[in-house]
């Protein structure tokens, strides 16, 4: 890479991480009555632009909703999604102000038990989710439960936001372990599991393109086999989790969650079989979740390899029956 080409990346990183450092000061300093509508107008700023990022979640939530939604209500799905996404932004950076009792007693969730049980047992669990909802919020709900967890995180550039990511999540009950550049995360995550502790992993993504290929609305792709593979390890419990945001975003509102049954190992299978079952498996629940819950499933990334082999549509100016979009 060239010298100009690394300065320029350089300045980049500098400008996200002071561009964060702010987010989270206002957030945690001005009224939340006053953040929200804000937060708003950037999501619906964001959405009007198009840029890679939006035009690669239409792609994706085309999957999840078909050819046959009409062209204006597929934008307005697009926009709420945006707006469900800044909403997870602003939610994120208010996390450490929020109190105890809006945290737990906002959330309403379904299953509770199944990880009640596993835990009680001394099994450990695995938490998998995808990428849906509040998934720091529904940690610190975890945490609040007397469950604090290790999850990992993908290292982001630079450092000092990473840093500060880390900081958050660790404040909350959370032991972060990066995805790279420390101790291999997996060799963590079993040593954790083995003690009969808690993992939480947001894990639709195959950050290492060396995943399990699985079957996901209709288009073949892969997902980490990291959840499976720990389970088969070590006896815990694999138990799939769907989220979602019970309103519209305004003051006061709530969060919903379903702690799903256990995927067990299917018998009479090599290990390398049973952790594509249960990859599969995994996937099955998480299309189902994000079917029933589009608007919140915050993917801005691609997913599919055929949308790493086409060219990103172009952008244009979002049209809503038959207008530009306000």
């Amino acid at each position: 890479m060239s010298a100009a080409k690394n300065t320029l990346r350089s300045v980049k990183n500098r400008m996200q991480a002071a561009g964060y450092a702010l987010l989270a000061t206002l957030a945690t300093t001005l009224p939340e009555t006053m953040l929200r509508p804000l937060f708003r107008v950037g999501a619906d700023i964001a959405w009007r632009r198009r840029g890679r990022g939006v035009r690669q979640l239409e792609r994706n939530l085309r999957r999840v909703v078909g050819t046959d939604l009409a062209d204006d209500d597929f934008a307005a799905l697009t926009r709420d999604a945006m707006r469900s996404y800044g909403r997870y932004w602003l939610e994120f950076f208010r996390l450490p102000v929020l109190r105890r009792e809006r945290i737990v007693g906002r959330m309403d969730v379904e299953g509770k038990e199944r990880l009640d049980a596993a835990m009680a047992a001394g099994r450990g669990a695995i938490l998998a989710l995808p990428h849906i909802g509040n998934w720091d919020h529904a940690g610190a709900w975890v945490a609040l439960q007397g469950y604090p967890f290790a999850t990992v995180a993908e290292r982001l550039k630079p450092e000092s936001l990473f840093d500060r990511f880390v900081a958050v999540r660790e404040r909350l009950g959370m032991e972060v372990i990066a995805l790279t550049g420390g101790r291999n995360a997996f060799a963590v995550l079993l040593e954790r599991l083995r003690a009969g502790k808690l993992v939480c992993l947001v894990t639709e993504r195959d950050l290492a393109s060396s995943g399990v290929e699985v079957e996901f609305f209709g288009e073949q792709t892969t997902m980490p086999p990291g959840p499976a593979a720990l389970a088969v390890a070590t006896g815990a419990a694999l138990l799939p989790v769907g989220l979602w945001f019970t309103d519209d975003g305004g003051p006061g509102g709530g969060w919903g969650a379903t702690i799903h049954p256990e995927i067990t190992p299917p018998a009479g299978l090599d290990r390398r079989k049973q952790i594509a079952s249960m990859t599969q498996e995994l996937a099955d629940v998480f299309a189902a979740d994000i079917a029933a819950h589009p608007r919140d499933w915050h993917m801005l990334q691609p997913l599919w390899p055929s949308d790493l082999r086409a060219p990103m549509p172009p952008s244009a100016p979002v049209v809503v029956k038959g207008r530009r979009a306000p």
